[in-house]
């Protein structure tokens, strides 16, 4: 395998971190070289129909995938799921305002953040219908956010005091957020997805990253990161 080969990976922003780590491992395996586009995943999808290039797309919900697939922008039998991100309550550190359930969320004064793109669209619905708390809860939502980089920020910049995320949020934000767990029935997990993508010019080389991606090595790195269930 020549190490002049370029892999051309797409990702979405809170996904990064795990597969660039992979590429990492790859490359000192393989030699390949590595070029990575991030950002959010609707432009993601956007650009790679406009340029009509690329090898690889990961995002962190498969409705994102579904649309790359309805657009015929990725091969269908290429589709895998690296792991699972898991709903959580998600506030600044020091939760100012003693948040330790759902019900919580629906307490006068309590300012919410919910984002309404990427991975996390429609998650605040999900957990809300479950605890039955919808209308009590949707009345505290402050703030929206244009996916999860966004979202975080409103705990960031102290615009609301809780948001709906993913707990593994905790490995990239540790510094200024806290997770406050749901129980298990309340709780919602999106998959992260790959897959290669119809324009690319090293099709056997995107596959064989992406059998990195899903065997016990890559599984490993997405562990560390706070993804679930990974599979082989």
């Amino acid at each position: 395998m020549s190490n002049k080969e370029v892999l051309h990976v797409y990702s979405s922003g809170a996904v990064a971190p795990p597969i660039k780590r992979c590429a990492e491992k790859f490359k000192a395996r393989f030699g390949t070289e590595f070029k990575f586009t991030v950002g959010k995943a609707e432009n993601l999808v956007s650009e790679i129909a406009e340029l009509r290039k690329g090898d690889i797309l990961t995002c962190g919900a498969e409705f994102i995938l579904d649309e790359a697939q309805e657009k015929g922008l990725v091969h269908r039998d290429t589709r895998r799921s690296v792991g699972f991100r898991k709903s959580a309550i998600l506030v600044p550190m020091g939760n100012p305002k003693k948040i330790k359930s759902m019900s919580d969320l629906t307490r006068e004064g309590v300012k919410v953040g919910i984002s309404v793109s990427g991975c996390l669209l429609g998650v605040w619905d999900d957990v809300s219908s479950k605890a039955g708390l919808t209308d009590r809860i949707r009345n505290n939502i402050a703030d929206f956010a244009d996916g999860c980089g966004a979202v975080m920020a409103l705990i960031n910049q102290k615009k609301v005091d809780a948001v709906f995320g993913w707990d593994a949020f905790k490995k990239l934000w540790m510094k200024t957020m806290e997770v406050v767990e749901l129980p298990e029935e309340l709780q919602v997990y999106r998959s992260t997805g790959v897959a290669t993508i119809k324009f690319s010019k090293h099709k056997e080389l995107a596959k064989k990253f992406i059998d990195f991606l899903v065997s016990e090595n890559g599984k490993k790195i997405y562990m560390e990161y706070g993804w679930y269930h990974a599979v082989p």
